[in-house]
């Protein structure tokens, strides 16, 4: 098929070329008809290759078998480019629903409430400290308390159902059975704390699935910071290049690239299962 392309592209180049080189030489020789032939050769330029076009769509209509083994071919080149083995899940709002704001509304705060306990825990750098596993539980309360002590009550409360803003998708554990049993290796790298760990565990249970990974808690690194990718590359002997790595957090899939790996900006599970197979995952 390749090589009928070429013959096929090699004789218009040539057609053209040629008709052009004889009005070139037929104007130097001041013969009438080399206007004619200039026209002539313009509109070959349009015509020729739509024939070549026609020609090809009728040759791959009479010979579909060569066309399906071309196509086959080139998708076994594709998939040998890639080799991906392994899949790398962060967990918030990819494997896992992070619901802290309906927590508070469940609890029955006002808005004036709910406001004060947003940027005293979830949204304080304190959140972040949290994940990186520095703080022990009770620090990490008493951390929250300080921010703002006038909501204390609240905030303990809040605390105490930490649990509740963690809601796992219903495709999460389908889609992990998927790609284990079709011989991927799949991990996670989250950044995630003990506190929410512990009280979220039940609803984690399809982690039990997966073959590793890290919770930022675990070895007191962050994403992005490059050595958590390299800490997961290294413990669990990932080859970056046949590893994909997908993550909600634009920041976090560009280290991500940045360290070797490939990597997909989570945006639905829809879209994910198409980049995927982009990269010849099926």
């Amino acid at each position: 098929m390749k090589n009928i392309k070429r013959i096929a592209a090699l004789t218009g180049v040539v057609l053209l070329v040629g008709m052009y080189v004889m009005t070139l030489l037929f104007a130097l020789s001041g013969r009438p008809d080399a206007s004619s032939l200039l026209m002539a050769s313009l509109y070959a330029t349009v015509i020729i290759p739509v024939l070549l076009y026609a020609f090809m769509l009728v040759y791959k209509w009479q010979h579909p078998k060569e066309a399906t083994a071309c196509q086959k071919k080139n998708q076994e080149s594709y998939k040998e480019v890639y080799q991906i083995d392994t899949i790398i899940f962060d967990i918030g709002k990819v494997l896992v629903n992070y619901g802290w704001l309906d927590v508070l509304q469940n609890l029955g705060y006002d808005e004036d409430t709910i406001e004060a306990v947003s940027q005293a825990v979830f949204l304080n750098e304190d959140w972040i400290e949290g994940d990186r596993g520095v703080l022990s539980e009770e620090e990490l309360l008493q951390a929250f308390i300080e921010n703002n002590p006038a909501y204390e009550p609240q905030i303990r409360e809040t605390f105490q159902n930490l649990g509740k803003t963690v809601h796992t998708y219903a495709y999460t554990e389908k889609w992990l059975d998927a790609l284990k049993n079709k011989g991927y290796r799949v991990y996670i790298l989250s950044n995630f704390s003990e506190p929410l760990y512990k009280q979220a565990k039940d609803e984690l249970s399809f982690l039990s699935k997966v073959d590793g990974g890290y919770m930022s808690y675990q070895i007191k690194l962050l994403k992005p910071d490059p050595a958590i990718y390299q800490r997961l590359i290294k413990d669990f002997s990932i080859v970056p290049e046949h590893a994909v790595f997908l993550d909600d957090l634009l920041e976090n899939v560009a280290e991500a690239r940045a360290q070797g790996l490939n990597a997909i900006h989570f945006t639905s599970r829809r879209e994910a299962v198409a980049q995927l197979r982009e990269f010849g995952v099926r």
